[in-house]
């Protein structure tokens, strides 16, 4: 071997080496990148997703609010209504047992008809 092809060689083999380690870090960073990107991609679609799912929970905690206090309205309404029909019957017994006081006063002739209206008898 010739002194002269040795630097030749080692030069040569640097040479070779440098554009292989160019090549392969071309080829990594492609790769890489790729996979970089779709894990961006990723990771934005879960940001998304997050944030349409942290806003669907607050307009149903809106609704349920909003239900809660429509409840509470129709509760009370309904207790006002209870009250009034207990009243009502209440009324309505204290009527029926007044009638059956005013036909039932031991063989008297009633105060009022029961129709409501007065008798009328024509005069001879």
């Amino acid at each position: 071997m010739d002194m002269r092809q040795s630097p030749m060689i080692a030069i040569a083999l640097v040479v070779v080496l440098l554009v292989a380690s160019l090549a392969t870090w071309a080829v990594c960073r492609w790769w890489y990148g790729k996979r970089l990107l779709v894990a961006a991609q990723r990771l934005h679609k879960s940001d998304q997703g997050r944030l349409f799912s942290q806003q669907q929970t607050l307009q149903a905690k809106k609704q349920i609010e909003a239900l809660k206090k429509e409840l509470a309205e129709h509760r009370a309404a309904l207790c006002d209504s209870e009250v009034s029909r207990k009243r009502t019957r209440e009324l309505e017994l204290a009527l029926a047992a007044a009638e059956r006081a005013a036909e039932n006063n031991s063989g008297l002739m009633p105060l009022a008809p029961s129709h409501g209206f007065a008798d009328t008898q024509l005069m001879p």
